[in-house]
């Protein structure tokens, strides 16, 4: 992958990156809402890098629902530019956009595409309110009320997550022990997954173990890769470096300079 690495930096240190819970009302079904401004003059190339989630988002190219990623994003971003958007909950974007999730894996897909004229709407109060604070308070005002007529999320999914995210066991064991543990059979569990997440629990497993590092790199300024790689739960330093450059297109040294 020939992605400039000297010019290449992760989305969380390039610009002003700063994010918030939602309202209350809409806790069950989005993490947080977000904004992501990159100064004028910027010129380098960023890399968002797979989380396991989903999110609809804002900019002056219009309104979108971003599917999961398997490896990391280069989105074409321009300098002086703001983005907003808003995070599913773990499990919870499939109802939402009436649609498993497997469908648009690595997709940026127009909201109106999904929501017809409602969404086309949204899109256009989105572009005259005249302040990024209020375009993240119309944009959850408008998502609280299409609530009522949505699903809870999968608590199933939810926990899936969450066991995924803070275990540090990798392999065939982890995924089998959960879906035993949520009741079901492994096949059933995958297709769920597929379904919820847009790829299947081992996938899943690989980009919530280098979320996991992320937080270490956060965190740990000058402990040895050897050390961060165990804590993070890869097998060794190697298996970590395979990982994370298939991930990201990135060295973990490459990713950890940027926390410094």
């Amino acid at each position: 992958m020939n992605t400039g690495l000297k010019d290449l930096v992760m989305a969380s240190s390039a610009g002003n990156y700063r994010e918030q819970p939602t309202t209350a009302s809409l806790a069950t079904h989005f993490r947080c809402i977000w904004a992501h401004s990159l100064p004028p003059g910027f010129d380098k190339r960023v890399a968002v890098v797979p989380d396991g989630c989903s999110d609809i988002i804002w900019s002056e190219r219009g309104l979108y629902v971003v599917g999961p990623d398997r490896t990391a994003a280069f989105p074409p971003l321009q300098q002086g530019t703001t983005i907003i958007g808003i995070r599913f909950q773990a499990g919870a974007a499939a109802a939402w956009l009436n649609l498993s999730l497997a469908e648009i894996t690595g997709e940026t897909v127009a909201i109106s595409d999904l929501w017809g004229a409602s969404g086309t709407e949204l899109q256009q109060r989105l572009f005259e309110a005249p302040t990024i604070a209020e375009k993240l308070s119309l944009l959850q005002a408008v998502l609280q009320q299409r609530a009522c007529g949505v699903t809870t999320p999968s608590l199933d999914m939810r926990r899936t997550f969450d066991h995924l995210a803070r275990e540090r066991g990798t392999g065939e064991d982890t995924i089998r022990n959960l879906s035993r543990a949520l009741g079901y059979e492994e096949r059933t569990f995958r297709r769920h997954c597929v379904d919820h997440f847009g790829y299947g629990p081992k996938t899943l497993d690989r980009i919530l173990r280098f979320q996991r590092l992320l937080l270490i790199f956060r965190s740990s300024r000058h402990e040895a890769l050897s050390i961060l790689a165990f804590e993070a739960g890869y097998a060794d330093q190697a298996h970590m470096t395979r990982e994370v450059r298939m991930l990201t297109g990135l060295s973990p040294a490459d990713i950890r300079r940027q926390f410094v």
